[in-house]
């Protein structure tokens, strides 16, 4: 019999330096069914954060990355070649204090603040 981890993490807005500098934790959700626009999405999604499920991403990113993320996966769901009305991206982004149980393996992904020497 294996022992099951739980963990209770916090989660939500890091503050920055300033306001642009400032994290927020993302979680991306998304079912495509088509696999060359599957392979797209996660390719872009690494380039942001880390897969937790198969399609579930969560990453800290600026308010600017946000942005661009977004954009980048309107451009593949959008396109000619991928549109397909039944694919879903969900992107949730959580500013507060938020708490997290998680039951099985946690990695703490969770950026480390700036050194300065």
């Amino acid at each position: 019999m294996t022992r099951l981890e739980v963990r209770n993490p916090r989660i939500g807005k890091i503050k920055g330096a300033s306001p642009s500098e400032d994290r927020f934790y993302v979680m991306v959700l998304f079912d495509i069914s088509d696999a060359k626009k599957y392979r797209r999405v996660i390719r872009i999604l690494k380039g942001y954060g880390h897969r937790i499920q198969y399609s579930v991403f969560e990453a800290y990113v600026k308010s600017a990355q946000i942005r661009e993320l977004t954009a980048k996966l309107t451009s593949v769901m959008a396109s000619k070649r991928f549109y397909d009305p039944d694919d879903k991206v969900r992107i949730y982004r959580i500013a507060s204090n938020c708490e997290l149980t998680v039951l099985g393996k946690c990695v703490d992904h969770a950026p480390e603040n700036d050194v300065f020497v």
